[in-house]
Order: structure tokens, then C-alpha cells, then sequence
């Protein structure tokens, strides 16, 4: 592992960085969603998610660079669960950050956040993302048929997850 990867706590200084992100076509289209975000509807959600306990947003940094995003979203205390998601800068994939990253936040979720499960929905095509979360251990519970519309196609989504005792 590199320990020159960390994360930090999402700062409001860090929406031009969240803009140039979710800009990105080959970075959204596998999260679903057109890549159209102004800055004011950056700096909005960032302003509403800022003080909720239901949402921990992070960067991700290579040595002092932000590299991309990442964070555990909807966590239900009652239920003691919540979604995963992670966003790398392009030109930052393919070095092993996003494995390094998803471990530390699923132990984040686990062992200081006391979660029973992390989920999280992968386009089906994403072959190396659904290849780093099965390594890691999430397991595929179902599969979202021609779920999402992104560049003319519906598409296909799995809903995977992983639960505290597979990281005991």
C-alpha cells in the first residue's frame, strides 16, 4: 500500500476540485448522471451535507494532491448501514488507490462508525470496479436490468455489498 494516499474531510474550499470532477464525462457516466453540475449546485449540496450526520465526505490525497472523492452517504443509525461511493481523476486510475481507498473506508464504516453493512451500486460494464470490490469482499445481491440511461443505452447496475463480520 502507499502510504502517501490518505483521506481528509470535504472542505468548502475543495467544490472547484468537486466541479472539475463531476464535469467529467468518463467519470459520471458511471455514476449515473450527466455531467452537468454548475458550482452554485455544488456549493448547494455541500452547504446542506455539511452538518449531517447521515453523510461523511471525504478527498482523497496523494501526498498533498487531490486525487479524487470518496465517502459513506445515507448511513442509518437504526439500521446501522449506508452506501459507498468513490470517484478517482482519471489520470490518477489504474494504480491501486481505489482498493486502498474502498478498504479504509469499509473499515472506517466498521469499526468507527459501528456499521453491520456497506452497499453500493456498480454499472455491471464497470468490470474493474466490480473486480476491486469483490477482492475486497463485497458480494453481489442482485442485479438492476437496463436500470440506467447514460450516453443513448439503458444500462446494467449490481447492488453489492459487505457486511462487518466478512471483515472480522
Amino acid at each position: 500500500m502507499d502510504n502517501h494516499i490518505r483521506v481528509r474531510p470535504l472542505e468548502k474550499d475543495d467544490i472547484p476540485f468537486m466541479h472539475k470532477l463531476y464535469n467529467q464525462k468518463e467519470i459520471m457516466d458511471y455514476w449515473f448522471l450527466e455531467a452537468h453540475f454548475p458550482k452554485e449546485r455544488i456549493t448547494n449540496s455541500y452547504e446542506q451535507m455539511k452538518d449531517s450526520d447521515k453523510h461523511r465526505r471525504f478527498v482523497i490525497c496523494k501526498d498533498e494532491k487531490s486525487i479524487g472523492l470518496t465517502g459513506l452517504y445515507d448511513i442509518d443509525p437504526i439500521h446501522r448501514n449506508a452506501e459507498f461511493g468513490i470517484m478517482i481523476d482519471p489520470i490518477y486510475q489504474g494504480n491501486g488507490y481505489a482498493t486502498e481507498i474502498t478498504e479504509m473506508m469499509v473499515d472506517y464504516g466498521f469499526r468507527t462508525l459501528n456499521l453491520h453493512k456497506v452497499h453500493l451500486v456498480v454499472a455491471k460494464d464497470n468490470k474493474p470496479a466490480v473486480h476491486i470490490y469483490e477482492k475486497i469482499g463485497f458480494r453481489i445481491e442482485g442485479e438492476m436490468k437496463e436500470h440506467f440511461f447514460t450516453n443513448g443505452a439503458y444500462r446494467d447496475a449490481y447492488m453489492m455489498a459487505i457486511f462487518q463480520k466478512q471483515r472480522t
